[in-house]
């Protein structure tokens, strides 16, 4: 029996999908904090990919059918509160850390990577220098980790006014096989060029957005409302679910830097985090993945994926003589307090501020300055490296 599909989703917050968020940067974090069991944990990038696409998806179905226009800003306001302040403050901060701290170390590249960083484009400064941060003994940007953050904000630059005008534009019966059709398109096309891309220029490919838009797809295509004609039972669903997290706990197991230049390889994670999502609310799993305390750290996962690198990776970059013991777990536990902070005292506040968010210009206002406030503090710090080194 075939049940009618409305075009918007029923569920709105969901649990298991703040565990699988917290599995995914308790992950990236791991890796690379250097503990060779979790060398792929980069993978947890991958697993944020799918579950970015899918969340996003609903929240655009579940838009009002206005304009289409009015839509589209109505999702730039809260994409611009959700993410531009917390990252403002992270670029900020570590650029002035930086250079009192690395001293002679101090590469004056972190300046045009941060800027680049600021205007969510750090992905192709990356690709234009050709900076591999799986490469050993070559230190990483301390903004490296922004690369991911630029390819989804070029993703919803183009998608959310595709599905929009797809919502206004196509009837009601046909919308939903619509935009699975072409969501199917973009998973095809992207994929393949993945494929050919990670042959010809691995790095590039990394971090490309054309070599990613595949997993975002993912994640959008198992958010579509789904008709009831096969049932399946809440245990097949919780085996689903088993295998599906088995398959990412192994694939960071046991995959390494040479792994992700074979993309085909990537499928395993992100086709097991599609199926997670997909049997997320009719499975047993989801109870175990969305209790406490991963759930909280999936509610701070984007401070405490923007926090951790800096912690991370500054103290290797420092003219120390000896590395201090259990860096990497200072390290973590830092990046963890100021993720804390960070969620509570300016994320939180500002995403959930009514007065911003009911008005478009206050929000507009807020992006340029922090845009100009990372600029800024590049600049100054720029000064302060030409000063001292007499240019």
């Amino acid at each position: 029996m075939t049940e009618t599909v409305t075009t918007r989703p029923t569920s709105t917050y969901r649990n298991d999908i703040q565990g699988l968020r917290a599995i995914a940067v308790i992950l990236v974090i791991l890796g690379h904090a250097g503990y060779a069991r979790f060398a792929g944990g980069f993978i947890g990038v991958d697993v944020f990919f799918v579950i970015s696409g899918f969340v996003i998806t609903q929240l655009i179905l579940r838009q009002d059918n206005t304009s289409v226009l009015a839509n589209v800003r109505q999702f730039y306001k809260r994409r611009v509160l959700r993410i531009v302040p917390a990252a403002t403050a992270v670029l900020v901060i570590t650029v002035f850390v930086a250079y009192h701290l690395m001293a002679e170390n101090f590469d004056p590249q972190l300046l045009t990577d941060t800027r680049w960083a600021s205007l969510f484009a750090a992905n192709w400064e990356m690709i234009r220098t050709s900076s591999d941060y799986f490469s050993t003994g070559v230190p990483p940007s301390l903004v490296t980790h922004f690369w991911s953050l630029a390819v989804e904000e070029q993703f919803y630059f183009v998608y959310p006014l595709i599905v929009f005008s797809i919502v206004r534009t196509v009837p009601a019966e046909r919308r939903i096989a619509f935009m699975r059709a072409f969501l199917m398109l973009v998973i095809v096309v992207s994929g393949a060029w993945g494929f050919h891309a990670h042959i010809v220029n691995p790095v590039a490919a990394y971090y490309s957005p054309f070599t990613r838009f595949w997993e975002l797809g993912l994640g959008a295509l198992a958010a579509l409302p789904r008709t009831e004609k096969f049932r399946v039972s809440k245990p097949i669903h919780t085996g689903i679910g088993v295998v599906s997290l088995g398959a990412i706990v192994y694939a960071a197991m046991t995959f390494d830097p040479a792994t992700r230049n074979l993309s085909v390889w990537m499928w395993l994670p992100v086709v097991a985090t599609a199926a997670l999502l997909v049997t997320g609310t009719t499975s047993h799993l989801a109870q175990f993945i969305g209790a406490q305390p991963l759930r909280y750290i999936g509610n701070i996962s984007y401070s405490l994926y923007l926090w951790h690198f800096i912690w991370l990776q500054l103290p290797l970059q420092m003219p120390l003589e000896e590395l201090p013991r259990h860096l990497a777990l200072f390290g973590i536990v830092g990046a963890l307090a100021c993720a804390v902070l960070s969620y509570h005292l300016l994320e939180n506040p500002i995403r959930h501020s009514r007065k911003l968010a009911g008005n478009g210009w206050s929000v507009l206002v807020l992006l340029i300055a922090s845009v100009a406030m990372t600029w800024l503090a590049a600049g100054l710090v720029e000064n302060f490296y030409n000063t001292a080194n007499g240019y």
